[in-house]
């Protein structure tokens, strides 16, 4: 069976904010070690070429552009986030934009919906359904 392409797009969110966490959660790791109080220094084999090797210098470099990266990643993330949210926000319909948010934004069970909104099953599906059909308008209409 062939996956919605508007229920991919966004069942993202979940995973986006994990992998934003994660990056985020190593970048603190790369600050705290840069910005420790104390170094390991560990000795260096001198070449015998005329060039002084920086080790402490090359790690310096090599922090500077992960941090560089993550923090691009981090912005790219931040931007899919926003067209996601941006997307069930233009639901005009209350109802359906709690399902939709509740489901992709929050990860909730069907159940757990039912249960949060006291709505049955078959009403959940009509709002999920009416709303999904909305955002797939939207994202058409956005390329």
């Amino acid at each position: 069976m062939r996956e919605n392409p508007t229920k991919t797009f966004l069942s993202r969110y979940r995973f986006l904010v994990q992998r934003r966490e994660s990056l985020l959660r190593q970048l603190d790791i790369i600050r705290a070690r840069a910005t420790g109080g104390s170094f390991q220094i560990k000795p260096t084999k001198v070449r015998s070429s005329s060039a002084i090797h920086d080790r402490m210098a090359e790690d310096a470099a090599i922090m500077a552009d992960s941090t560089r990266l993550m923090d691009e990643l981090i912005q790219e993330i931040d931007k899919a986030l926003g067209q996601i949210l941006t997307a069930i926000n233009q639901v005009d319909n209350e109802k359906e934009r709690t399902v939709l948010t509740m489901r992709y934004i929050e990860g909730l069970s069907w159940e757990k919906i039912q249960h949060k909104l006291s709505y049955e099953h078959t009403q959940i599906m009509v709002l999920h359904g009416r709303g999904l059909s909305k955002v797939e308008l939207w994202l058409k209409s956005a390329d």
